[in-house]
């Protein structure tokens, strides 16, 4: 059974619709630049975020993704730190994405360039370039119908340039973000009969609203879109105790309820976890999604959460 519904997840959303929607992170919020290269830097010092998710637990050959990304301002005198002028960021991540027959594993370096708006808002530009390996393993996955569509052989192939772009807008208290993934678009030849990587677009907002005394609620919504696909989108709100403890609930369209907790274990460390509860139609076999992230900043303000540079960030 869990083979045979893995065929028809795998067939159905990759190899026919061609539109297959890269991962989601239900902690989007904390990991920003594996969405919009336009935040590399955006912090005053080195910023570095890991996890790993697992989806639909309990489905044989279901989506699992985990990545490594760190980005920090690149400073060219020790003058411009402190200068009210354009500003310059750099980066860089690791991801592998696997579901089904399917295996991808990306790496790019990320540029961006950060101009003040005003002494509160700044508005960002970036870019990401890199590499993307694609592998297709014809031996977990079977048919019981002869599928012309299905190799029958195991290949593996580079996807190159991969890139991105994106547009970041921001002060202490809200940010807007947009971006785009897959800039150059790739067939994966061989495989399927119009198997191509679309474009992603994404869109987040953000704001940060002050409660009764250490406690701040942030608010935010995360759209995503492709071609082929129509418009997905992840509400969330998260309340944070002082930038020690925060914990938060939000809505995935028509697949979860989600619900997140994040703690300091010290001044620059933060360890998150959240908890995807199924509504779609596999919440009759109780599958859900579970995604572990770490985070290191040495820019942090444990304790006092008025001092960070923007709510996306603790």
């Amino acid at each position: 059974m869990k083979k045979s519904l893995l065929a028809v997840l795998v067939l159905s959303t990759v190899l026919s619709a061609s539109a297959q929607q890269t991962e989601h992170y239900t902690q989007y919020e904390f990991n920003q630049f594996a969405f919009n290269p336009a935040v590399a830097g955006t912090k005053s010092c080195i910023d570095i975020r890991s996890g790993y998710r697992f989806q639909w637990l309990g489905i044989d050959g279901a989506p699992q993704t985990g990545f490594i990304n760190a980005h920090a301002p690149l400073r060219f005198s020790k003058k411009s730190r402190m200068s009210f002028g354009p500003k310059h960021g750099i980066g860089g991540q690791i991801k592998r994405d696997v579901f089904g027959p399917f295996s991808f594993l990306q790496a790019e370096v990320t540029y961006a360039l950060h101009i003040p708006i005003n002494r509160n808002w700044t508005m960002s530009f970036g870019t990401s370039l890199g590499v993307k390996q694609a592998y297709f393993d014809a031996n977990s996955l079977t048919t019981q119908v002869y599928d012309p569509s299905v190799p029958n052989s195991s290949q593996s192939f580079l996807v190159f340039p991969d890139g991105k772009a994106g547009l970041w807008i921001a002060d202490k208290k809200t940010y807007i973000g947009l971006s785009i993934h897959n800039l150059y678009g790739r067939t994966m030849k061989g495989i399927g009969t119009d198997n191509d990587f679309q474009r992603h677009f994404y869109f987040t907002a953000g704001h940060s609203l002050r409660l009764k005394g250490s406690w701040t609620l942030i608010p935010s919504i995360f759209f995503m879109k492709t071609k082929n696909t129509p418009v997905d989108f992840h509400l969330s709100a998260i309340v944070d105790l002082d930038n020690k403890f925060s914990f938060g609930l939000g809505l995935r369209r028509t697949d979860a309820i989600t619900a997140q907790f994040r703690v300091k274990l010290f001044n620059f460390v933060s360890v998150g976890y959240s908890f995807d509860f199924v509504i779609s139609k596999l919440a009759g076999d109780m599958w859900y999604s579970h995604e572990i992230t770490g985070g290191f900043n040495s820019c942090s303000n444990y304790g006092n959460s008025s001092t960070t540079d923007c709510p996306a960030f603790e």
